[in-house]
């Protein structure tokens, strides 16, 4: 499950960076998804891109939503 955290940086601290497309995150929030940080945006389905709020699954360290991962 997806969980929201803040992403407010101090000066000098070295922002995260999303895993999904490698951008900075300068949101007000960021979801931490298998240990990295994601735009709450770039969290879909790597198969049918579908928005991901409130279950995802993982192979291989890509996401799936429910229907894709059990094809």
């Amino acid at each position: 499950i997806p969980s929201v955290h803040p992403s407010s940086y101090p000066p000098g601290v070295m922002m995260v960076h999303c895993a999904g497309c490698e951008r900075p995150i300068l949101d007000r929030f960021l979801l931490n998804v298998l240990d990295r940080a994601w735009h709450i945006k770039c969290v879909q389905c790597c198969e049918c891109k579908c928005n991901l709020t409130e279950k995802c699954f993982s192979r291989e360290g890509k996401l799936y939503c429910k229907n894709d991962f059990f094809r």
